[in-house]
Formats: structure tokens, C-alpha cells, sequence
């Protein structure tokens, strides 16, 4: 059989259906504005959309919060392990390798995520920030956390730092966790979706996404983004420093996107509280800096900075240790990847594409004893 068409990385090529976010146009999730959901919703009631098709009413928020809770534990096993791993384990690896083990020690471990993927999700959820905190190395009672009625993004800083944080940092973290629960078929998504279209369980699906997100090409999280900033240092060095960076093909990082063209909306979003933070703590040194190098870029080749870019640096702001940014990411991509998951195992079809042979053709076997003469 001829296969007539090839397109490297699937670029451009439309491999599946989905309800779950829109790219044209208006960046939605099932329908709604992502700006109006990151403006005004928590990431709890995102994630209850993007796992149940739409918004929570009061009751079933209610409900989601109370299973959370109830989930929000690890068992002992998994944090001796994430205590023992060597000293040069990224927290984003801990996170794949405690994912794997949190298979073992659920309820229905062999059931794939068409049947028991909404509850599996709802643990991942509440599972996750605690390896996150424990990398923190922060003595916080989570039991506490839960009681008080902590949200999400207000639980996972104060696991990462060890102390509650003001509410417009909760808020802020809030914004950007859920400007990043969910992208369409993005690599670590359709990881997630390959494994669940062969009947592959919750935890292999969210698994393979993170080992997919911790690739060194993927450009989520903030890899690189803040050392260029230090690198750059000042913003009259802004133009060199792009041009030496093309003309050397060196990539840049925080910039560009399989999608986006002209603008990244949740890029362009998360700026805004970038700003804000400069303002609030009267140092503009580090977005006179970016300002710089995104207009340098964009002269130069045109390409427009994407999450990362202002990712990075609200972190930063927020008190976040780079090393854990990707961890946070995860936290919230984890929802997106749980939804990828159920929607391809419902759908019960096996993702198996084709390849184009490019290898050797009609070679003569020889016995082993004549091969080299």
C-alpha cells in the first residue's frame, strides 16, 4: 500500500476529535472563554469541567471537594521512596515514578479510565501537590489545609513554601494553574490518549504524559526561560543576545508555538499579573529585561512568547523554586490528561498510524558463517 501523504511530527494533521478545548479562535474549555475561567472560577471547578463536561453547581462542587479531601493522603510506602531517590531526581521525575506506584494502591487498578477514570483523576488531583510539597521539604498538616478550607492553588503554595500565602498570590497561582490544565493534543496529552486508546489504565496514561512533559524539546514548565533572562542581564543587550541565539540556531526558549502564530491568549494573560507583582514589590528589572527580549524576538523572526515565557516568571514572583515550576505545571495538566484519557477510552478507538518505510529494500539473507567474507 502507497501512503502518498507524510507530515513530520503530525504537524497540521487532525488525529482525533475532542470536546474537551477549542484552539480556533477564542481559547475555550467544553465551550467556555478560558480568560472568563481563569478571571473567575477556582481550578477545583475547572477541573470538575474538564472531567464532567460542564461547570459544577453548588452541590456537586460540594461533592468534588469532599472526595478530594478524602484523597488528599500518601501512602507511607511512596514517601519513604521519594525520600531514598537520589539527590539528582528532578521533582517532575518523582512525580512520574510516585504516579506509577499510586497504581498499586488503588481500589480498581486494572479498570481503564472509561469506567473508573473520573475517580482515579479525582486522586491524581489530590495526590499530586503532596509529592510536590515533599520536595519542598515543608512540614505542613495537610489534614489542617483541608479543614480550612484551603483551595487548591492556596494548598499547593502553601505545601511549597510552608506557609499561607496572601490572597492575591493564591489568586494569582489560581490564574495560572488554570491557564494550564488543559491544550488540546499537545505531546504530553496524546501520550496520555495512545495508552488509554489500548485500554491502558489511568495511571500508565498520566505516566507516559509526564514522561512526554519532562522531555527536554516539549518547552512547558520554565526550562531555560528564567537562566536567559539572567543571561540577557539588560535590556540594551536584548538584540545581540537574540541575534547570537539565531545565528548559532540556539533556541529560545519561552517563544514560538506549533499553534499560535501572532499571540499566545494565555501568555498574553498571565503577563498582566506579571506586571502586577513588578508594581506591588517596586522592581521592574526582570520585565523591563523580558519586554526587551520578547520585542527582539518578534522583530527578528517574528515569533510570539508562549506559556513558558510569562510562566516562569510568575512563579518566581509567587515564591516557586524553579525546580519545582514543572511540578506545578504537572499539578495542573493533570486534569487535562485525565480528561484526554477518558474521552479516547469512550470513544474505544486503538490510536495505530502508519509509517512511511524509508530502510533498505529486497536484501539476500546470507547463512551466518558467509556473512563478512
Amino acid at each position: 500500500m502507497t501512503i502518498e501523504l507524510y507530515h513530520p511530527g503530525l504537524r497540521g494533521v487532525i488525529a482525533g476529535e475532542t470536546e474537551i478545548c477549542n484552539l480556533e479562535g477564542t481559547l475555550t474549555y467544553r465551550g467556555y472563554n478560558v480568560e472568563d475561567l481563569a478571571e473567575s472560577a477556582s481550578y477545583l471547578e475547572v477541573a470538575y469541567l474538564l472531567l464532567h463536561d460542564d461547570l459544577p453547581s453548588e452541590e456537586a462542587l460540594a461533592d468534588f471537594r469532599s472526595v478530594f479531601a478524602e484523597e488528599a493522603h500518601l501512602p507511607q510506602a511512596i514517601t519513604e521512596v521519594i525520600d531514598h531517590l537520589p539527590l539528582h531526581v528532578a521533582p517532575v521525575d518523582a512525580l512520574r515514578t510516585a504516579v506509577s506506584m499510586l497504581g498499586h494502591f488503588d481500589m480498581q487498578p486494572t479498570d481503564g479510565p472509561a469506567s473508573s477514570g473520573r475517580p482515579q483523576a479525582i486522586r491524581l488531583l489530590a495526590k499530586l501537590p503532596l509529592v510536590v510539597g515533599q520536595f519542598a521539604h515543608k512540614d505542613v498538616a495537610v489534614d489542617e489545609l483541608i479543614a480550612s478550607g484551603q483551595e487548591f492553588a492556596g494548598m499547593l503554595l502553601t505545601l511549597i513554601r510552608g506557609k499561607r500565602p496572601a490572597s492575591g498570590q493564591e489568586a494569582r497561582l489560581n490564574t495560572a494553574l488554570v491557564l494550564a490544565a488543559e491544550h488540546e493534543f499537545n505531546a504530553p496529552s496524546y501520550a496520555a490518549r495512545i495508552v488509554a486508546s489500548a485500554k491502558g489504565d489511568m495511571y500508565s496514561a498520566v505516566a507516559a504524559a509526564l514522561g512526554a512533559l519532562r522531555g527536554v524539546d516539549h518547552g512547558l514548565g520554565s526550562r531555560g526561560v528564567l537562566a536567559c533572562l539572567e543571561e540577557v542581564g539588560d535590556p540594551d543587550r536584548a538584540d545581540r543576545w537574540v541575534a547570537d541565539r539565531i545565528h548559532k540556531k540556539l533556541p529560545l526558549p519561552g517563544f514560538g508555538h506549533p499553534v499560535y502564530r501572532d499571540y499566545d491568549p494565555r501568555a498574553a494573560m498571565i503577563e498582566r499579573y506579571c506586571q502586577e507583582f513588578a508594581r506591588a514589590n517596586r522592581n521592574f528589572e526582570l520585565e523591563t529585561v523580558a519586554d526587551a527580549v520578547e520585542q527582539a524576538v518578534w522583530d527578528a523572526c517574528r515569533l510570539p512568547p508562549n506559556l513558558e515565557w510569562t510562566f516562569a516568571r510568575l512563579m518566581l514572583y509567587l515564591g516557586i523554586p524553579e525546580e519545582l515550576h514543572v511540578g506545578v505545571f504537572a499539578c495542573a495538566r493533570v486534569a487535562g490528561w485525565c480528561a484526554h484519557a477518558i474521552e479516547q477510552a469512550e470513544s474505544g478507538d486503538v490510536i495505530r498510524p502508519r509509517a512511511r518505510y524509508r530502510g533498505a529494500e529486497a536484501r539476500l539473507f546470507e547463512p551466518l558463517e558467509r556473512r563478512g567474507m
